[in-house]
Formats: C-alpha cells, structure tokens, sequence
C-alpha cells in the first residue's frame, strides 16, 4: 500500500509559515523595546491595549444575517486611496458592514471619517492567535488590502478558511522590484494566497505576475488616488475662509506645497526673484514643518527680502500680505485650488509627494529631480504638463517664462485635467472585480 507524501508546494509553504514565525518572535521584542524610546512605536503598541473588548462591543453592532467586508488600511495615504473605494462599495451593496482595520496611529489618532455601517479599529499584530482571534470576531465574507501592507499570517490563516482575499491599487516600485525578485519565493508564498489582484496600470501586470503566480487573476483597474483627487477638487468648504479673504486670482498665485528644509533653499531664491519682477503674483506656502522655529524663519527670510508675510492663524477678513503661511495641516489638498501654480515638496529631500492634488486643480504643476517614487510624476514629465527642475535658476526661469505666455497656461492646464479625468473610474471597476467573489 502506498502512502501520499506531502507535496513539494506543500512542504516549502510549511516551511516559509514556520520560518516567519520563528523570525517574528525577536522581531517583536526589539519593536516593543523600541518603544520605550520612539514615540510612533509607543503609540502602536499603546493603541492596541484594550483592542479586542472595544472591538468586542463595535461587532455587537453589527446584525447576524449582514455580511461583513474587512478593508485593511496601513497610513493616511493608503486611506486617501480606500475612501473613494469604500463609497463605491457602500452605495452599491447597502446592507452589507464594513470593518476598517489601521496599523499606523497617524492614521487612527487623525480618523475623523465614520459612517453608520462601518468599524473602526486598530489591526491586532500578526500573531497566530490574534488572527484567528480576530478572524473569529470579524468573521470576514471578503477581505480587500489597500496597495501593500501585507501581512503573512492573516493571509494564511483567510486562505485556510477560505475567505477570499484581494490586493487593491497593487503596484511594485522601482525600488521594491529587486528585493522582491531577490526573495521572489518568499514572496510568492504570501502574494499567492491573494484570490485577484488589482494592478493601478497595465505596466504592472509583468511586475505583479513573476510574483504573483495566477496571471489570469490579475486586473488593471487603475489607481483609486484618481477618484479621491478629483472628489477632494470639487470640496472647497475648508477654505471657504481663505477665499473670502483674497483678491487675487488663480493665475496670479502659486501654491508650495509640502516642502522641505531642502526643497525651500532651492526655491525661495528662485520666488523672491519671481515676485520682484512680478508686482501682482501671490504665494501661498505650505511647508511640511509648521514648527514654530521654521515658520518663524521662513517669514524672516521672505520680510527680510521685502515681501509681505501673513499666518494663516492671523488671517482676518482680508489679505493683505503677499505671502500666506500655512501654519495648520489638514488644507493643502484644498489649498491648491488658489493657484494656477503648484510647486510639490520632497523633489529635493525624501521624494516628491503627491503630485496628482495639484493637477486636479489643473494647476501647472514643478517638482524636484527625485520624483522617481512617483509613476505618476514621471506620466506627468512625459506628457509634457508638468515641470522638473534641478537649481534655482532653472524654476525661476519656467515660472517666469509661463507667466509671459498665457495661451501655454491654458493649454498645459487643460491637458493637466484631461490627465486626471481619463484616469478616474478606478473604484468603480475595482468594485467590478469585488463583485465576482461576494
């Protein structure tokens, strides 16, 4: 009589779940030791205390008979991209519940979202017995990720249940793909418990399918960021305030948004030098440190060279300054529907951040050399509707060179909306693609 052996597949699964959850043990002590010191890590544990009776008491909420969607959110960003997909899914499947799980305090302690059928709350660590702990709470129909945070023995234990599970807005960076192909088989033992997998453009399909081993399961929906942009573009109740305090208009004004220490030695100059030759044209800076220190510097160097500064904090019934300092977050998506302009931080520090709140606006939209983060920003590039420079010299020449031909503002910020317009529509066909294992 012949005895069925354990398969290779099997084996090697076995022995990547076993591996992981050997490394994760000493993992966890240095990031609960590092939390005496750090104060993000501190507030990651500390929100956790307590998790499962507060989650405990939400689910009573929820009747028997409705089905539940659990929709895993990493930070802000990945829940900017989820919000657009959460409506979409909410409008079209009214009696189902949606439980909304977070990894990151940013997120969570800034969560002022809500609606009557969905459950906030913190994602338990990814150990064995608070998954299935947290499974047998949820008791999940469907589980969605937003773009990549993944985590393994979530992934397995679903699998094992046969709850199905998809990765939504999927991309594989530049900077992620050689790791990845690197350790291509670990990878492949989590990415291949995903039941589809929606990539944000077609390019990614190659990318996704060396890891991701059933290509037919694999979808192009598009980027949900696109949705939420264009959602976010029409909103402009939180600046009402502001736009009631100014007098100039959008082709007069360029909004700096989220810049860096190192973003700023760079464009200040090339600014002061804009609105020197340019009596009319307006700023509006948003910096990405609003530390007390930082703006005090910032409008000491702007008084210094003999523009006007104004703080939001002190804006009265009307604007007299030539520059406005952001001294609150929370704006700058909104703030960019002032200005015709758009300079977006990072380019010259971390990477560029979010290029698309700009262009929603149809703003003419600059940037630094280290945009290479962002597929988006290189589209941008290619389509000839935005701007990268490299020095000081090179931004006041763009800028002042579009003041002086009006036709080409209106042009590139035509072709700029058209970007954003013909990219829309994700979440409703990634909504299509949910729909096949509801």
């Amino acid at each position: 009589m012949r005895c069925n052996r354990p398969s290779l597949k099997a084996n090697m699964s076995f022995f990547f779940i076993l591996f992981y959850n050997i490394v994760r043990v000493p993992l966890y002590l240095l990031i609960f030791i590092a939390g005496l010191f750090h104060v993000k890590i501190h507030k990651t544990i500390i929100g956790r205390r307590g998790l499962f009776c507060r989650l405990t008491q939400e689910m009573k909420r929820v009747p028997n008979e409705a089905r539940r969607i659990w929709i895993h959110i990493s930070s802000m960003g990945e829940f900017e991209q989820g919000l657009p997909l959460l409506k979409v899914l909410m409008n079209r499947y009214p009696n189902d519940w949606f439980v909304v799980s977070l990894f990151s305090p940013s997120v969570y302690d800034h969560m002022k979202w809500n609606h009557p059928r969905a459950i906030i709350t913190y994602l338990p660590f990814d150990s064995y017995s608070q998954v299935k702990r947290f499974l047998n709470l949820v008791r999940p129909s469907l589980h969605l990720v937003i773009r990549h945070d993944i985590w393994p023995n979530y992934q397995w234990v679903m699998q094992s249940r046969r709850i199905p599970s998809i990765l939504v807005n999927a991309s594989i960076s530049d900077h992620r793909l050689p790791s990845m192909r690197r350790f291509k088989y670990f990878y492949r033992q989590i990415y291949n418990t995903f039941s589809a997998v929606c990539a944000v453009s077609a390019p990614q399909l190659d990318r996704l399918g060396e890891i991701y081993r059933r290509p037919e399961n694999i979808y192009v929906c598009g980027d949900t960021r696109f949705d939420r942009v264009m959602d976010r573009a029409l909103d402009t109740d939180k600046i009402r305030f502001i736009m009631e305090a100014i007098d100039f208009g959008r082709s007069e004004c360029l909004v700096v948004g989220s810049s860096w220490p190192s973003d700023e030695e760079i464009i200040l100059p090339a600014l002061v030098q804009v609105m020197q030759a340019h009596p009319h044209f307006r700023l509006i800076l948003a910096p990405h440190e609003i530390e007390e220190n930082h703006l005090d510097a910032l409008q000491k160097l702007l008084m210094g060279k003999g523009i006007s500064v104004s703080r939001l904090a002190a804006l009265q019934s009307r604007l007299e300054s030539r520059v406005l300092l952001i001294d609150r977050i929370g704006l700058l998506a909104n703030l960019y529907a002032l200005g015709q302009f758009a300079m977006v931080g990072g380019g010259f520090g971390p990477g560029v951040h979010n290029v698309l709140e700009p262009a929603a606006h149809g703003a003419i939209v600059f940037y630094g050399p280290k945009h290479y983060n962002s597929p988006e920003a290189r589209a941008m590039i290619d389509l000839k509707i935005a701007f990268s420079f490299s020095n000081s010299e090179q931004f006041a020449a763009l800028l002042s060179n579009l003041l002086g031909d009006p036709p080409a503002i209106k042009e590139r910020s035509e072709k700029t909306k058209k970007f954003i317009d013909q990219n829309a529509g994700a979440s409703s066909r990634t909504t299509d693609v949910i729909s096949r294992f509801l």
